[in-house]
């Protein structure tokens, strides 16, 4: 069911603007009529440890240059690896410090043509360079301490900054603001898009309680970041070329009920926190062949995690079971990677394709 919301608008001190023109309405089932199934993968490559080359630690944030390239980041292992289309190591360019060209610890980064843009959080700069590794050119954002760093919008980086309540000093429930932000490749332009909403429950200056999520993926060929910022189903997808929300979509969805630890309840109790009933709906979203892949907090013993898919129209296409046998870390063209731990208890990434269906 669609549905034209009634003309929502929210100006903030800094000019920016929520719009949001449609929410669609599924129903809890999709249009397939093959729905619910299990999706069978078939590994076609794994990558792992090279002794005197690098050892995995965390392996996340896996991306595939036009070449074919694989890169991983393990920051944590001192990790940015360039690996090829057939599984062999090439290089590590990871090279940790505060130099030029160097990372301090974390960082994200993103693919364009034959450049590598980098952002490292801790010493607030972008870093360019080639794939084989080589320093084209590194800025500071001195000004701006940014969250995220979502990937490149044609001539644009797009990043995300999050602003506190400038008074936490009561133990409630605030609302952060996480402004989108477009910065040229050269860091001389920016331009902020739009805020997205979403709670954090502050213990007065002493800590806070992670409520609501926030996560997205970049459709960078169509300039749309989807965007899901609230425990229930719910996503948004902002049009970077409009410079709006152009539709938001959810479909009924059985939610899972959470599990409190002991430890958790102590504190929750300690500190006067809400309980959280429920899990969060939406834990990743994922780019499978122009489709929205949602990874949601439904688990099944036997069949796994269930995927829903959507399109840019915020249809509900479909939905599926993906049995793995280690943790969804990246989906990326039509292959889907894994962590896994093999017979000795090493980290292994594998690579599958989707085989058939049940």
């Amino acid at each position: 069911m669609r549905g034209i919301v009634f003309g929502f608008l929210y100006f903030l001190f800094f000019n920016s603007v929520i719009f949001t023109q449609e929410i669609i309405e599924n129903t809890e089932k999709p249009l397939s009529k093959n729905a619910s199934r299990v999706l069978r993968l078939k590994e076609v490559m794994r990558i792992k440890d090279e002794p005197g080359k690098f050892y995995f630690r965390a392996p996340h944030d896996i991306k595939i240059a036009k070449n074919g390239s694989i890169f991983i980041n393990d920051y944590r292992g001192n990790n940015f690896l360039n690996i090829s289309h057939d599984g062999k190591f090439f290089k590590n360019l990871y090279k940790k410090g505060e130099g030029p060209g160097e990372i301090r610890d974390y960082f994200k980064y993103a693919l364009s043509q034959n450049e590598i843009y980098i952002y490292d959080f801790i010493k607030r700069k972008i870093i360019c360079i080639e794939q084989e590794g080589s320093l084209i050119n590194e800025f500071k954002t001195y000004t701006e301490k940014y969250n995220r760093f979502k990937g490149i919008f044609g001539d644009w980086l797009v990043l995300m900054k999050k602003v506190l309540p400038a008074k936490r000093d009561k133990v409630q429930m605030y609302q952060d603001k996480n402004t989108i932000v477009l910065l040229s490749k050269d860091g001389k332009k920016n331009k902020e898009s739009h805020v997205f909403l979403n709670k954090t429950f502050y213990i007065a200056n002493r800590g806070i309680v992670p409520w609501d999520p926030f996560v997205s993926v970049l459709a960078e060929n169509s300039g749309c970041l989807y965007v899901s910022c609230s425990r229930e189903y719910m996503i948004h997808m902002l049009d970077l070329n409009r410079g709006k929300v152009m539709r938001s979509f959810k479909r009924k969805y059985k939610r899972v009920r959470y599990e409190m630890s002991q430890d958790e309840d102590k504190f929750m109790k300690r500190v006067n926190a809400p309980r959280k009933k429920y899990e969060r709906d939406i834990n990743r979203l994922h780019l499978f062949n122009g489709l929205l892949w949602v990874e949601t907090s439904t688990k099944d013993e036997k069949k796994g995690i269930m995927i829903d898919v959507f399109n840019n129209k915020g249809q509900f296409l479909d939905n599926f079971y993906l049995a793995l046998d280690g943790d969804l870390i990246s989906v990326q063209d039509n292959f889907i990677f894994v962590k896994e731990l093999d017979e000795e208890g090493n980290i292994v990434v594998k690579k599958y394709i989707i085989e058939e269906e049940n």
